[in-house]
């Protein structure tokens, strides 16, 4: 069995090792050989015996894979994975510990005084919006165009159907035509689901296509929902590039998905691009209040993670604190709550606790800079290729080795 292959099989068995403990599945998404297919692989291995697999993998990779970038890549996604099944087998790992080993990120909090600059950045955005003080204008300004229940439901498998449809179309005229080639697309099907962690996911079913799920147990306005269109349809077009890098290579590592890796940071990281990338400007003031309400809010919730995971605050101090700092109902505040508390509801990991990292670390320390740059440089053609057509560049680990050339 070559490296490919090995890993392949890793990711696979951790995938069902993940999936009996937590519920869900590290692969996110496959689309390469049958005989490979995650559900496919051993249900039976212990943490013992997938650690001894990964470290079979870390040696056969040292002994085939010549191409550093590859190379990097491969090694930094097991290692992520060696400490998903440390973190799943009751290994004592403190929560830094657990989001570097993951994430190949520093765990940072955010300090009080960041936060307040935040609040005063959105009070001056929010100036001239109605309310008799500060919460109250956020309060309005949320239950403005605020769309619930039937209504989100017939919004996102109508509206947003056709929303995406023109998202797709200036991927296709802003990006791929400065990189000078195509992707197959087949689109992105729309649905509304119930009783998830999250507000929306991409779920990329290969042979080019996508469903995006949206959570209507969430709130939701226009506003902030025309954000999340370009997260999620970002996904999609992500990994249409994987998976047409994997026909044509036909480098095996590359038809699997695996959560919880250094792929992850980058993987957000671009999908909170998605404006810059296709040059999206509104600067209507409702917009610039939602994207300060929306950095505040991404801010505030690292740090209720940290206090939730690191501190063990209990659940009403911290929900207090996304209430008070993070200008949420308690209403939101308890339903964020999901996503970022170390158990489920029914006591289980929550396999998400750690994941909360990835969006504002991926942009502001990774994604966004180095765009930035490549404006600066004009060399946006080159940087979308090394973005889109060099999988081996979207890990945490390889990114600013893939952009060595700039």
């Amino acid at each position: 069995m070559n490296a490919a292959e090995r890993f392949l099989q890793v990711c696979g068995e951790i995938g069902n090792f993940t999936e009996k403990r937590t519920g869900v599945s590290v692969v996110d998404a496959y689309f390469g050989p049958d005989e490979f297919h995650p559900k496919k692989q051993s249900e039976a291995k212990t943490a013992t015996d997938l650690v001894h697999d990964i470290y079979i993998a870390f040696d056969t990779l040292r002994d085939e894979v010549n191409d550093p970038l590859r190379f990097e890549y491969m090694m930094g996604e097991l290692h992520s994975l060696n400490t998903v099944v440390d973190w799943l087998s009751g290994k004592e790992l403190s929560y830094a510990q657990l989001v570097e080993g993951l994430f190949h990120i520093e765990l940072k909090q955010f300090p009080e005084d960041v936060i307040d600059e935040s609040i005063r950045l959105l009070e001056s955005r929010i100036s001239e919006f109605p309310g008799k003080d500060l919460r109250d204008k956020v309060t309005r300004f949320g239950s403005e165009g605020e769309v619930t229940g039937n209504d989100l439901k017939i919004l996102i498998e109508k509206e947003l159907q056709t929303k995406s449809k023109e998202v797709g179309e200036l991927f296709r005229d802003r990006i791929f035509s400065q990189m000078g080639s195509s992707v197959p697309d087949k689109g992105v099907q729309y649905e509304a689901v119930q009783n998830q962690p999250w507000s929306g996911y991409n779920w990329y079913q290969g042979d080019f296509k996508s469903l995006n799920q949206f959570n209507i147990d969430a709130k939701f306005n226009k506003d902030t929902l025309l954000n999340v269109i370009y997260h999620e349809y970002e996904h999609h077009v992500s990994n249409l590039w994987r998976e047409k890098a994997y026909i044509n290579s036909q480098e095996l590592e590359l038809s699997i998905v695996p959560l919880h890796t250094g792929r992850c940071v980058i993987s957000e990281g671009t999908a909170d691009t998605a404006k810059e990338f296709l040059r999206v400007t509104d600067d209507g003031p409702r917009m610039q209040v939602a994207e300060a309400l929306n950095a505040l809010r991404r801010m505030t919730s690292i740090n209720a993670a940290i206090m939730l995971n690191a501190k063990r605050c209990a659940v009403d101090e911290t929900v207090d604190y996304l209430v008070n700092r993070g200008f949420r109902t308690e209403e939101s505040a308890k339903r964020s709550i999901n996503f970022i508390s170390p158990t489920t509801k029914d006591g289980s990991i929550n396999f998400f606790a750690p994941y909360i990292f990835t969006y504002f670390t991926g942009r502001t320390d990774f994604v966004l800079p180095m765009y930035k740059k490549a404006v600066e440089q004009d060399v946006l053609p080159e940087f979308f290729k090394t973005v889109y057509m060099n999988p081996y560049s979207g890990s945490s680990v390889t990114w600013r080795k893939a952009f060595e050339w700039m």
